[in-house]
């Protein structure tokens, strides 16, 4: 694959800050062969250092582990010499590519101008899976990959994918890659549970009679629906509605028509107007400290602070959209 050239980066955070980078991991691949994988590990920008212990648990940096190492301003003209003027591809690139963003600009130095693929992105468009988290994907395409949230590790995995969904494609550049068109057919078993959860959600407005926006990797972005819900006995109603991880049952944006016509906003980010989380990616229980989102994180940090987020798993989600009030217990139970 002559043409299938790119640095793979992965960026690991020590709390919810986006410009908190304790530790970077790059792999370079060119001509469709992965090269050189480096990593280093950082001590984040001044005024975001502080290392949360939810970060901690995931990756397992801690502030003692980065004591005696460069800053970020000192360690990042090394991960850009390895980039040079090679694309840059990450697994959710809308989270590395912001955290490089606040970090440097914190730092107060220059910002790289990249030009910045998603691997995430290309997987949901070529493969049909119930979930397109790191680990997911890579088993799905055979790729060995242990160690993650390891900064090197994920930087590898994320490579190997694009070079792997590169392979089943036949094309042999990221261009190609990423403006193919491709005609993934529903899974049977999502298709099944699709249309057992169509029957239990409320009427909303079809796909055909809201507007439709791209975003720039070629997916549609979500349109905020008009909330049309007004029974007040409803578990939803009035509330401040964000998701996280993926939903077998139905799309995101199915997911938010259906809070809408229960009464309920949804959200992209959790904030402190934020009253329920919904957890995807086949989780179960109502602990966000259980599931490894920044998302997730957000909301366990804003718990400790006294703000009141309930929590659900999809069977949960599906059983309140589907059956009025929903969740046993009735509005602000468990």
């Amino acid at each position: 694959m002559a043409g299938l050239s790119f640095a793979a980066i992965d960026v690991e955070t020590a709390n919810s800050a986006r410009g908190s980078i304790c530790a970077v991991g790059v792999t370079v691949v060119r001509d469709g062969r992965r090269g050189e994988t480096a990593s280093w590990l950082c001590r984040p920008p001044s005024g975001l250092d502080i290392f949360n212990w939810h970060n901690i648990r995931v990756h397992g940096i801690s502030a003692a582990m980065v004591a005696d190492k460069p800053e970020f301003a000192q360690r990042w003209p090394e991960v850009e010499s390895l980039v040079g003027e090679l694309p840059v591809i990450a697994h959710n690139v809308g989270f590395d590519s912001s955290a490089i963003r606040e970090a440097c600009g914190r730092s107060g130095i220059r910002i790289p101008a990249w030009s910045y693929s998603c691997s995430l992105a290309l997987a949901r468009r070529h493969l049909s899976l119930d979930s397109y988290r790191l680990p997911r994907v890579a088993a799905a395409l055979g790729i060995d990959f242990t160690d993650h949230h390891d900064a090197a590790a994920d930087a590898a995995a994320a490579a190997d994918i694009v070079i792997a969904l590169a392979a089943r494609a036949g094309v042999d550049s990221l261009s190609a890659l990423e403006h193919m068109v491709v005609d993934r057919p529903l899974r049977a078993d999502r298709a099944s549970r699709t249309s057992a959860a169509n029957t239990l959600m409320p009427a909303v407005p079809p796909a055909a009679e809201r507007p439709s926006r791209r975003s720039w990797f070629g997916r549609e972005e979500l349109v905020l629906p008009v909330v049309t819900g007004a029974d007040p006995s409803h578990l939803l109603y009035g509330e401040i509605v964000v998701f996280t991880g993926d939903l077998a049952a139905m799309t995101r944006q199915e997911a938010w028509d259906a809070i809408a016509a229960c009464g309920a906003t949804p959200a992209r980010n959790v904030t402190r107007r934020t009253t329920r989380l919904v957890i995807g990616d086949g989780f179960r229980g109502v602990d966000p400290d259980a599931f490894t989102t920044m998302k997730a994180r957000r909301v366990a940090e804003l718990r400790t602070r006294g703000q009141r987020i309930e929590v659900m798993d999809e069977a949960a989600f599906v059983a309140c959209v589907g059956a009025g009030t929903g969740l046993s217990g009735g509005r602000g139970g468990a």
